[in-house]
């Protein structure tokens, strides 16, 4: 009997040392998808924003930032809109809008989502801020040396092209390129923006009743 006992002993002791090692070696994505929650389960923006300033740090922030934007757009609407809410606020780094804005372009449905949003978050009429947001780039275009942009300004050129129809332009812009993309749009694009309404919700598929965020 006590022979059993041990042996019963030391399996539990090799299977406790097996889940340990499990999660020593998990514990950095175990960390981020645990943060990913609490992001979700904010009671407010503000508390948002304090979870997210975790991705912001750390020696590994690369690969927090990386799991952050990836969490975006899998399922959990509040989760979506306290990160895009992020992303257009003075909080925001440029080091999380260049990772989400490359992320944009991995999978499908995630620029229209991001054009909705956009729309949705806009301070007058989308196509009056589109038009806004085109007599800047145009000037900026016609300068004769390129210069590089904002990542908040590609994340709002993605949107632009998106709403436009031609989200190929979208896809991979940065910093660098957008000046040859737009001036390729620029060519082709009507003389009159049509008209866009301010959808009433942060996301196609966000529940009906939700009111506006003031």
């Amino acid at each position: 009997m006590r022979c059993w006992l041990r042996i019963l002993l030391v399996l539990t002791l090799i299977s406790g040392v097996g889940v340990a090692a499990w999660w020593y070696s998990r514990r950095g994505v175990l960390s981020r998808q645990w943060h990913c929650y609490r992001v979700a389960s904010a009671e407010s923006f503000k508390d948002a924003q304090r979870e997210i300033a975790w991705f912001e740090s750390g020696p590994d922030r690369p690969a927090r930032l990386t799991e952050l934007a990836r969490k975006w757009g899998t399922g959990n609407r509040p989760f979506d809109l306290f990160l895009a809410q992020h992303l257009r606020d003075a909080a925001s780094s440029e080091l999380l809008r260049e990772t989400f804005s490359k992320e944009l372009g991995r999978r499908d449905g995630m620029l229209s989502r991001w054009a909705h949003y956009w729309s949705y978050q806009a301070t007058s009429e989308p196509d009056r801020q589109i038009a806004s947001i085109r007599d800047f780039f145009d000037t900026l275009a016609a300068t004769e040396h390129a210069q590089a942009i904002t990542w908040r300004e590609v994340l709002d050129l993605q949107a632009v092209f998106t709403l436009a129809g031609e989200p190929q332009h979208a896809h991979g812009l940065s910093p660098e390129n957008w000046r040859q993309r737009y001036r390729t749009w620029q060519q082709n694009r009507p003389a009159r923006f049509p008209h866009l309404t301010r959808p009433e919700r942060p996301f196609a598929d966000w529940p009906n009743g939700h009111t506006r965020d003031k």
